[in-house]
């Protein structure tokens, strides 16, 4: 069973994701690192590791999102794989 805080969280993890502001900045700021990465001096390790670690931020934001909805059922329609049909 899960509690209204979980299920609200789970909701707005969904309207974030679907949300094409937030799709379209997180998915800008990302490729945008990733791009800085190929072009970045091999030498300088200290700006490798800031990309990596932006990129890295932003991928953990949306599979902790992700995470959310599927904890809660919310991404295939609210089917409980775990719970016997009627």
């Amino acid at each position: 069973m899960t509690t209204a805080a979980e299920q609200h969280y789970a909701n707005e993890a969904a309207r974030l994701l679907a949300d094409e502001t937030f799709a379209t900045a997180m998915t800008t700021v990302r490729m945008a690192a990733l791009v800085a990465l190929g072009e970045v001096d091999a030498s300088d390790t200290k700006e490798i590791l800031r990309l990596q670690a932006r990129a890295n931020c932003l991928q953990d934001v949306r599979d902790q999102l992700e995470a959310a909805i599927k904890a809660m059922g919310s991404a295939d329609g609210g089917f409980d794989p775990n719970k016997p049909t009627a």
